[in-house]
């Protein structure tokens, strides 16, 4: 029987890897009869069966009331459901990286590029994981030299208002 278990196990592992970069990703639709024929089931299932398999026949006595066979196929079940469902969860979230314009609002940055007076210069900024680098206007209409570090305090389309920080660079 530990033949068969260092089989799914390698079965399994293989499937696992080979699907780690698969573009076409798993849809999650249908009922449950679509379980049987996902691969995320039978991956993810192969592997813990032999996995667990393997362990219960190292660790365990040899005269345990419950066969390590019908424990390692209720565990390769459950982690093959368990896999799916959470593939088919993670397949639902959308990943979101837009940076909107009121996204910047409150966010601290600093002058890139002099801002004159009653005039625009640039800002550069971090928002959501990317530097952003928008054309700004003093709020009181005072010019901001380079370096100078500064506060969005409202955002349109085009062009950040920001007022300075007490500190600058």
């Amino acid at each position: 029987m530990l033949v068969a278990y260092l089989v799914c196990l390698l079965a399994g592992a293989v499937l696992i890897s080979l699907s780690l970069d698969n573009e076409g990703g798993f849809d999650g639709e249908g009922g449950y009869l679509s379980l049987l024929f996902s691969t995320p089931f039978w991956s993810f299932g192969l592997t813990g069966f032999g996995l667990c398999g393997v362990l219960l026949l190292l660790l365990t006595p040899g005269g345990s009331w419950l066969p390590p066979s019908l424990v390692a196929l209720g565990m390769g079940v459950l982690m093959g459901w368990a896999a799916t469902r959470v593939l088919r969860m993670l397949g639902r979230q959308e990943a979101d990286s837009l940076v909107r314009s009121d996204d910047l609002v409150g966010k601290e940055g600093f002058v890139s590029l002099a801002i004159q007076a009653d005039g625009r210069g640039f800002v550069e900024l971090s928002a959501r994981g990317n530097l952003i680098r928008r054309p700004a206007r003093s709020s009181d209409g005072r010019a901001l030299p380079k370096n100078t570090r500064i506060v969005v305090i409202a955002a349109d389309t085009n062009t950040l208002s920001v007022e300075p920080l007490e500190n600058t660079i």
